[in-house]
């Protein structure tokens, strides 16, 4: 399992290499005072580190947004871990952005608490529907680790850059309630590429995306990035399965 999942991510390193060093590029060259469009060029290189997994068979989705992730446990655990590098790389890179960053905002118990509620209110009426039973999924359990390691930190990162520093940001201009209504729809765009051309799923990705994206930015808004982080990631934990090509 290690090995072959260390050609997997060798391979993907390799495939989103080039991209990454433009980006990583632009970015350094842009200076730190217009913080609008470092964001959006860390929003952009999200979106090639996330869209390049599809055709590389790391993750796919499938019709009724079923969300399938590599069956191997490592590379997922491994994508999982490098993401929380990459949000404390950030932290050290771009520290002007990072202040932006509510972790938590009010009762972090309560805030805690609603973030799982809410990924529970968006991932189980999808699991119902599709009818996954994790008894008939051959190697569910063993997979699940590495999967949860993927659901946290892989949006963690996501949530801090569209929560923590696009909200963060857009509230410096805008009420804290259309500062949240802008990061949600701009999470759903930033599906766009993925929904109508990689996978051409079409609509029900950007509703979807629309309403999780939504649903986070207001648990934002109210509890801080870490619920946030919470009700994504456990949207897609309860609706992922593994991809058994």
């Amino acid at each position: 399992m290690i090995t072959q999942g260390l050609e997997v991510l060798i391979d993907y390193s390799a495939h989103v290499a080039p991209g990454l060093l433009l980006f990583g590029l632009w970015f350094a060259l842009t200076p730190r005072a217009l913080g609008a469009m470092r964001i959006l060029i860390l929003l952009a290189a999200f979106v090639l580190m996330r869209d390049a997994m599809t055709p590389l068979g790391m993750w796919a989705l499938g019709s009724d947004v079923q969300i399938a992730f590599s069956a191997n446990a490592f590379v997922l655990a491994t994508l999982g871990g490098l993401s929380v590098l990459l949000i404390m790389l950030l932290a050290r890179l771009a520290p002007e952005l990072w202040r932006l960053v509510r972790w938590s905002i009010g009762n972090p118990v309560v805030g805690v608490a609603v973030g799982f509620i809410v990924g529970c209110l968006i991932g189980v009426p999808l699991r119902v529907y599709q009818g996954i039973e994790a008894s008939g999924i051959h190697g569910y359990w063993v997979w699940l680790p590495g999967m949860a390691v993927l659901a946290y930190g892989a949006n963690a990162l996501e949530e801090v850059l569209f929560r923590g520093f696009l909200q963060g940001y857009l509230e410096q201009q805008v009420t804290p309630l259309r500062a949240a209504v802008i990061s949600g729809v701009a999470f759903a765009a930033c599906h766009a590429f993925l929904a109508l051309s990689v996978t051409q799923l079409g609509w029900p990705v950007l509703l979807f995306t629309l309403i999780e994206g939504l649903a986070c930015a207001l648990v934002r808004m109210r509890y801080g990035v870490l619920p946030a982080t919470l009700a994504h990631g456990t949207a897609i934990l309860l609706i992922a399965v593994p991809y058994l090509a």
